[in-house]
């Protein structure tokens, strides 16, 4: 299926703030029907049903991305005079190999052969890390050891979606965005599935284990010819085990029995998709060092500030749109030549 609907939202004639045409939300109630459940066409007015919380989402998520300022220069001759990259990267050459060797530069470069636009545009993500460690510190002309110190460092840095323009990236962005939304939608679903396959499994244990008590004299007649008395508190807690896993599944069946009600849950997760997407703006003043320092101390330091999606409740990822010359990439490795290259020795001898 092609999903177009993303660039028909960003491109959309103006109209009152955050409306889309209904084309648009349609073809995004069919892309949350097709990625979590597509049994849920069977309920009746299913798209009406989904409207809203998909039209709150599509709203929510153009607008978070769109809060991403404007690219930075990854230019070779700009890294140094750009204190976020210096931060972000170890050196320019570490920048450029990210731009060049990423797996979505190489099928940009598969899918578009020829001359490349002069310009291109994309997304630097990667993971900040902060660490205590003992450092030195300078006060006036005393030297201090062994000083708490918290230093930041970036790692796992990916370069994606490519394209000629900001838009373009942009686009690619939101779409993916909305898609996280879907997949949480649907791992809610499974989480569902799962809980009762598991509940399950429980039930039938206990009730082979009460059924196995009662064999052996534990409860019925049995204690009346047994020679040891009945345990009564191993009886009571495994009924009150088995019941309180009767209760949750009777609550699970309620919530999943019908495709009704799998499309109420996925309505509840799109109504509220600020649980699952955020974007947070992080200060930080860093020396050269990377260590964090206060805003007014005497060293030489950067206020920096950094934008953090958040998916859920743990995960978390820096994101920086970049621009950059295409003439700065360097070339894509000729994975059989150097493989030809290795083996060539072997073979003379």
């Amino acid at each position: 299926m092609a999903f177009r609907f993303l660039k028909s939202f960003l491109t959309a004639p103006a109209g009152p703030p955050g409306k889309y045409a209904d084309a648009v939300i349609e073809a995004a109630i069919e892309r949350v029907v097709d990625g979590t459940d597509p049994r849920l066409r069977a309920v009746s007015r299913y798209r009406h049903k989904l409207w809203d919380a998909v039209a709150h989402s599509v709203k929510y998520t153009v607008t978070l991305m769109n809060r991403l300022p404007p690219p930075v220069d990854a230019s070779h001759r700009h890294f140094t005079s750009t204190p976020l990259l210096r931060a972000a990267f170890v050196s320019p050459d570490h920048l450029r190999e990210t731009l060049s060797f990423s797996k979505h530069m190489h099928d940009y470069q598969y899918q578009n052969p020829g001359l490349l636009p002069a310009e291109l545009y994309g997304l630097l993500s990667m993971e900040r890390v902060e660490k205590t460690v003992l450092g030195i510190e300078r006060q006036g002309d005393m030297i201090r050891r062994d000083v708490p110190q918290t230093t930041v460092n970036f790692r796992n840095h990916h370069f994606t979606f490519p394209a000629e323009s900001e838009q373009g990236t942009r686009q690619e962005l939101t779409k993916r965005a909305f898609d996280s939304l879907i997949e949480t939608a649907l791992m809610q679903l499974t989480d569902t599935r799962i809980r009762r396959q598991e509940l399950e499994q429980q039930q039938r244990q206990l009730l082979q284990k009460k059924a196995s008590a009662m064999q052996s004299g534990q409860m019925g007649l049995g204690p009346l010819l047994a020679s040891t008395p009945l345990n009564q508190a191993d009886a009571s807690t495994l009924e009150r085990q088995l019941f309180d896993i009767q209760e949750e599944l009777k609550q699970i069946r309620a919530d999943s029995a019908t495709i009704e009600h799998l499309l109420q849950r996925v309505i509840a997760t799109l109504s509220k998709p600020e649980k699952h997407l955020r974007l947070e703006r992080i200060a930080l003043t860093l020396d050269h060092m990377n260590i964090k320092a206060s805003p007014d101390s005497p060293q030489v330091v950067n206020a920096l500030t950094f934008d953090e999606v958040l998916l859920g409740k743990d995960g978390h990822m820096t994101l920086l749109l970049v621009r950059f010359p295409s003439s700065e990439l360097l070339p894509q490795p000729d994975f059989f030549q150097e493989a030809r290259k290795l083996l060539t020795p072997r073979l003379m001898t």
